[in-house]
């Protein structure tokens, strides 16, 4: 397991955000955090990036702790779920930046234009462009620079059609490159198909984990569930056990 995310909690102020979460991350999968909004996910995936520190817990990657490594050697990207940039920069500047930062980065500027047509939208900044092509220049962003990690938080947010199938495409290829790859979503219909195996929380803590069919054959189901059904059903589960 090359991410592993070992009993992690977190309050803000008197309100549990995270309670013993435990998981992990493979190489060359790609995991679900499946969650409705408020269920812990982004922080989850903050305390991954270091924005936030743990009440407890901890974090390995290839068994090193993440506190341990340093930002130069921190093999992490991350799309967050609100778009982070420079006001007064250009995509293209945005890009340059990145670029000049992970000069070792296996991906040219040049073909992260081509793969998310970007052509036309080069020198215009952040709030000119509508709320998917902002979306896919984070996107854009989080692929230039060097990782061996990919965490993304709603990456679908804003997102048509045709960027969804775009999206989901450059997942496959992160696979096939053998990528860590955790995307963090309340969309189940997008997630299913793509995801290797789920991680479903709910009010801070795990409701289940592991591949779609392994879960349900730990709770008896019908193999034909949807991940929608099968997350509802894990649902109330757990609503039905809290009223206990």
């Amino acid at each position: 397991m090359y991410v592993k995310i070992e009993n992690i909690s977190f309050a803000y102020a008197d309100e549990a955000a995270l309670r013993n979460v435990s998981f992990g991350i493979d190489k060359g999968k790609i995991t679900g955090l499946i969650g409705s909004n408020g269920a812990g996910k982004s922080t989850m995936l903050k305390i991954m990036i270091k924005k936030l520190k743990p009440q407890s817990g901890k974090i390995t990657i290839d068994g090193m702790d993440i506190v341990s490594l340093k930002n130069d050697n921190f093999p992490v990207t991350f799309v967050p779920d609100v778009p982070v940039y420079y006001e007064e920069l250009t995509v293209w500047e945005h890009m340059q930046f990145i670029k000049a930062l992970y000069p070792q980065s296996n991906i040219s500027i040049k073909e992260i234009i081509m793969q998310f047509n970007l052509q036309e939208h080069l020198h215009k900044i952040p709030a000119a462009l509508s709320k998917g092509t902002l979306q896919k220049m984070m996107i854009a962003l989080a692929l230039l620079r060097q990782y061996e990690i990919f965490l993304a938080d709603e990456p679908f947010t804003g997102l048509d059609p045709k960027q969804i199938y775009g999206f989901k495409q450059i997942l496959q290829e992160l696979k096939q490159q053998d990528k860590a790859i955790l995307i963090s979503t309340h969309l189940l219909d997008m997630a299913e198909g793509i995801c290797d195996k789920y991680v479903f929380l709910h009010n801070g803590k795990i409701l289940a984990k592991g591949g779609k069919t392994e879960i349900i054959k730990q709770y008896h189901l019908k193999t034909e569930l949807t991940l929608e059904e099968l997350y509802m059903f894990l649902l109330e589960g757990d609503e039905h056990h809290a009223c206990l």
